[in-house]
């Protein structure tokens, strides 16, 4: 068994158990490689296995975890990798500071149904996901249902679930892991489970379904679904009597509960009234989900190839200029100071082209930008944007109450989903940089669009020019993005030095 302070495969350092069960330990961890806190689960092997036995449930397990390894959702727990070390095998995951829906229920009692809905949907999400992608998770229930400290929602355990109903990890009653408790009577793993699993039997996107309906059951009533469901509240009961259904051919799809699901979700809230809204959105290019915490995920950002989600280069000393009132942003000054001489590519030039004039902008969340005075300005859900009169650039700022990221890991990721949307591909760099406010990463790249969807701002086979920077603060993360035709980038090259020099997060609170 592992030990705390012990390294696995020279990469990832035990830091303290964080709790056990019949197959295995969970550790926080601390991938020394990235220098990020991840979640480490040691398999606890059966006793007593024959190595024939040993070496398919090591390879059953490196298989399954490598499945999910290529999922990305805002609402999946990441799996990062798996590993051996002295034959037990290690699955590294996402590090979540969160409270397990299970514990949630235990310790304050069950959810109302406009608390439970909104959870529900997201998690169902995460499944919906998962199944267009081929896999299943098999193990749905509320102890793998995650609620984040800062509010995000993520389903847990992904290539992990062979535990469940794998004969080699059955419980007998010697095992004293087996003997429910005070404390976890009524949360038996098998009491999610849909009444047609088995260990033979293969994991369905049905039987992922009724152990999501099992999970919501206990939510709003403390207990899982063994009991009547006449002490459901009204406004679930259509949704969990079709993910209960038994006969896994009367039950409802994904699609008909997120539909019934979002009827007993409360309204949201109505947006703030802002001037200058501008024109349509910012063009959202390939959509990709990114992990959080511990890694990044849940955000609207890093979502590759959205012609105004790059992240920019960094500036190295904060601008003291001081702040203008949000009402009425000033005009920046073309003498205000700050470090011009950021490393952004761009071609050499006796007389570089002139600075576009900047205004401040400064965020009801805290965080201030000199943006071009003429561009115009569009608010969208998760970021604000600004936009050439030609369309031919953009800068699009986006900050969230999210800590704990890995710049460069975020941007290493989108780098891979963002590839097979381009053609003529070309980095320019991919680094971590030095930056007052936090870790902080770059990546610049030139690429052309394999297509340009309707809507999109982004012409097919035109050659594009973005640059991406990542700031993780103790309490935020901001994502800026600079895109440009390729053809404007150096004319538009000084004005990018200067306003991401000027940028500035909100301040630690």
């Amino acid at each position: 068994m592992g030990a705390a302070g012990r390294l696995i495969v020279k990469r990832y350092r035990l830091v303290r158990a964080l709790g056990r069960g019949r197959t295995g330990v969970v550790w926080e961890g601390h991938d020394t490689l990235l220098d990020r806190p991840v979640a480490v689960r040691e398999v606890l092997l059966p006793p007593g296995l024959g190595e024939t036995a040993r070496l398919r449930l090591v390879h059953k397990i490196a298989r399954e975890a490598r499945q999910a390894e290529g999922l990305r959702h805002p609402h999946i727990a990441a799996v990062h990798d798996v590993a051996e070390e002295d034959g037990t095998p290690y699955i590294v995951m996402e590090l979540v500071r969160s409270r397990s829906l299970d514990g949630m229920v235990a310790g304050d009692g069950p959810l109302t149904p406009a608390q439970a809905a909104p959870i529900a949907r997201k998690v169902l999400s995460a499944l919906a996901h998962a199944h267009a992608a081929g896999v299943r998770h098999g193990d749905v229930r509320p102890a793998n249902v995650l609620v984040g400290h800062d509010g995000r929602v993520l389903l847990a355990d992904f290539g992990v679930s062979m535990f469940t109903t794998d004969p080699a990890f059955a419980r007998t009653r010697r095992d004293p892991a087996a003997l429910p408790t005070a404390a976890t009577a009524g949360r038996d793993p098998e009491d999610f489970l849909a009444p047609e699993r088995s260990a033979d039997d293969p994991r369905t996107i049905a039987a992922d379904l009724w152990s999501l309906g099992a999970t919501l059951h206990l939510a709003v009533t403390g207990r899982p679904p063994s009991h009547p469901l006449g002490e459901v509240p009204e406004e679930l009961r259509a949704v969990l009597t079709g993910l209960l259904a038994r006969d896994p051919r009367r039950r409802i799809d994904a699609e008909a509960a997120d539909r019934l699901l979002a009827e007993a979700e409360p309204p949201a809230p109505a947006p703030p009234v802002r001037r200058s809204l501008g024109r349509a959105r910012l063009v959202v290019g390939v959509t990709a989900a990114v992990l959080v915490a511990c890694a990044v995920g849940g955000w609207a950002v890093l979502r590759p190839g959205a012609e105004g989600r790059a992240a920019a280069p960094p500036a190295a000393i904060p601008v003291t200029t001081p702040a203008a009132p949000a009402t009425a942003p000033a005009t920046v000054p073309a003498s205000a100071t700050g470090p011009d001489a950021v490393p952004v590519s761009g071609s050499a030039s006796a007389t570089p082209a002139p600075r576009l004039k900047l205004k401040w902008y400064r965020s009801d969340a805290g965080w201030r930008a000199g943006v071009p005075r003429d561009w115009t300005r569009e608010d969208q859900p998760y970021t604000i944007a600004w936009r050439a009169p030609d369309d031919a650039a953009a800068l699009v700022v986006e900050v969230t109450a999210q800590s704990g990221t890995d710049p460069l890991a975020a941007l290493g990721e989108a780098e891979a989903i963002f590839l097979p949307t381009a053609k003529s591909y070309r980095k320019l760099r991919l680094k971590p940089v030095t930056s007052p406010y936090g870790p902080t990463a770059d990546w610049e790249f030139t690429w052309k669009p394999r297509k340009a969807p309707a809507g999109d701002h982004l012409v097919k086979g035109v050659g594009y020019h973005q640059y991406r920077r990542v700031i993780s603060t103790g309490t935020t993360t901001s994502v800026l993005t600079w895109t440009t035709r390729a053809s404007d980038w150096d004319t538009l090259r000084p004005t990018l030095v200067k306003v991401l020099s000027l940028f500035q997060p909100p301040a630690a609170s």
